[in-house]
């Protein structure tokens, strides 16, 4: 499915559908959705840029104790969760979810690239200016009782453009 043939709610589901996709194959949780607000006391997180026809960004944003959940879930032990241990599964994660994203926007993305993930613990990285977005949302789950917030914005092409809508 292209991404302008897409109505914002399918977006949605799709992204909810690709975040519990990689938690499932990840760490063989379930994560469930939590709504649009965004998680309080962030405390890491990590953002993966798309570039090419077209431009996005993926941004996650965990506080630091669900951050520290992940890694342990990720490694299988809940000593092994290290600081640069937490970076690189929060890293790891917005990877995920930004592929699986990616994949969902048609053929015009398979030409644009993605970065490696830039980790932050002050605040969140400097976000892209995306002027003239197509979509921006931003939606908070939770697993093992956790929150996160995963923020997405994305830049079509000029002829893919619709009107600029967003989801806060």
């Amino acid at each position: 499915m292209k991404a302008r043939d897409c109505t914002q709610d399918q977006r949605i589901w799709q992204i909810d559908d690709i975040v519990a996709d990689v938690f499932q194959m990840m760490l063989r949780q379930s994560c469930e959705v939590l709504g649009d607000a965004a998680a309080s006391g962030i405390g890491i997180s990590a953002m993966v840029l798309l570039s090419g026809p077209i431009e996005a960004q993926c941004l996650v944003e965990f506080p630091h104790a669900t951050a520290k959940k992940l890694a342990s879930a990720l490694l299988g032990s809940e000593d092994a969760a290290e600081d640069a241990m937490i970076e690189d599964a929060v890293g790891e994660l917005c990877n995920m979810i930004a592929g699986g994203w990616k994949s969902t926007l048609g053929a015009t993305a398979s030409a644009s690239d993605l970065s490696v993930p830039a980790i932050s613990r002050s605040r969140a990285p400097d976000r892209i200016p995306l002027n003239g977005c197509s979509l921006r949302m931003r939606r908070t789950y939770a697993f093992d009782n956790s929150p996160f917030t995963v923020s997405l914005a994305i830049r079509e092409p000029l002829g893919n453009r619709s009107s600029a809508r967003s989801t806060k």
